[in-house]
């Protein structure tokens, strides 16, 4: 067996480059975010200002990362160019998606310091709608072929998508920043608050995934016709 480098096997890792990078680098950068969730739980159960909402809050930042995640590993079968959206703006995704598991797990904001989880977590989503932008930025026809324009047409409305989706979902995510540092620390109704905020995520999430596995199985319908 031949061990050097042809132009057809070249040519086959620069089409797979892409969706590759894709994964390889979300799975590894997810396995941190998940890591640090991990260990800010253990943190969170130790501290004793709101433990409830801290772990509703928790839970809701952890819905979010693995929706994102799921996102991701839908969209790499349709990225040709590992541009700066994977190469840049995944590992900086990744160390925002850190920093609210900080907050959560940190006394040292004072009391109520956990309201900072909603700065964060606009970063986050603010990261995560540039991210779309330069994924469809980036999108151009002639990185597809002839037989595969529909797939192109696909991918262009799934990025359009993921781009008022995240600009939908950052200025929400503002809002109730604003009005969660504007009341005051102890407002009675901060709990009901954050499960709301949760049951909107799980609803989202729902529609996401709904939505994704609803073209991933157009696509692969279209492929096997």
């Amino acid at each position: 067996m031949s061990h050097r480098l042809g132009l057809a096997e070249l040519s086959q890792r620069f089409r797979d480059q892409a969706s590759e990078l894709t994964i390889q680098i979300a799975s590894l950068l997810q396995g941190g975010v998940l890591s640090a969730a991990a260990f800010s739980l253990i943190a969170v159960f130790q501290i004793h200002d709101q433990v409830e909402i801290r772990i509703i809050l928790w839970l809701n930042f952890v819905l979010i990362s693995l929706i994102s995640f799921f996102q991701l590993c839908q969209r790499s079968l349709l990225i040709v160019h590992a541009g700066l959206a994977v190469t840049l703006m995944l590992p900086v995704m990744a160390l925002l998606q850190i920093i609210p598991f900080a907050i959560l797990s940190s006394d040292r904001l004072g009391p109520g310091g956990w309201r900072y989880w909603y700065v964060a977590d606009t970063l986050v989503f603010a990261a995560g709608l540039t991210a779309s932008w330069l994924s469809l930025r980036s999108l151009t026809p002639d990185q597809y072929d002839a037989d595969a324009a529909s797939v192109f047409a696909a991918a262009r409305t799934a990025f359009r998508r993921s781009c008022f989706g995240g600009l939908a979902a950052t200025l929400l995510t503002l809002g109730l920043t604003v009005w969660i540092l504007a009341m005051p620390r102890n407002w009675p109704y901060a709990t009901a608050f954050v499960l709301a905020h949760l049951a909107l995520t799980v609803a989202s999430g729902a529609l996401i995934i709904w939505s994704e596995g609803r073209d991933t199985a157009a696509l692969r319908a279209e492929i096997a016709a």
